[in-house]
């Protein structure tokens, strides 16, 4: 229900109403770590889509996404989605901060994921490929 009152909030460009909704859905499913990654793409989206953001705005939602996106890492630390996702917003806050050591370490970080993400999906991919051989058989 909350997912669709969200995606419902989102086609209205009622980014507010859309987080709460989805805030209450992590809320009642706190050991889901898929609500918490919802949330972080919707504020990446926000982040990324919206040109009337100004930076200071763009920032605050980028990180309320790492927030959320750390969440769904507590819960699942091999949720290569999740991972694919920081790995975006550490990049968009790497691009907003002039500190050259912050944005290096951000970048560093955004590769450890970016590769341990895809590490996890090959790892996930060739599971499911060995399931599928043993079930038919093959």
């Amino acid at each position: 229900v909350y997912l669709q009152l969200a995606a419902f909030f989102n086609r209205q460009e009622m980014f507010e109403e859309t987080i709460t909704a989805l805030r209450d859905r992590a809320r009642i499913e706190p050991d889901n770590p898929e609500a918490y990654y919802t949330l972080a793409t919707y504020f990446w989206e926000k982040a990324f889509r919206d040109f009337r953001l100004n930076e200071e705005e763009q920032a605050g939602y980028v990180a309320e996404g790492i927030v959320a996106v750390d969440q769904a890492l507590e819960l699942k630390d091999d949720y290569h989605e999740a991972m694919t996702y920081k790995n975006i917003l550490l990049r968009m806050q790497a691009n907003a901060t002039t500190n050259k050591s912050a944005q290096d370490a951000l970048i560093a970080e955004a590769d450890e994921l970016r590769t341990r993400a895809e590490e996890l999906r090959l790892e996930q991919q060739e599971r499911a490929v060995a399931a599928a051989a043993a079930s038919s058989g093959g």
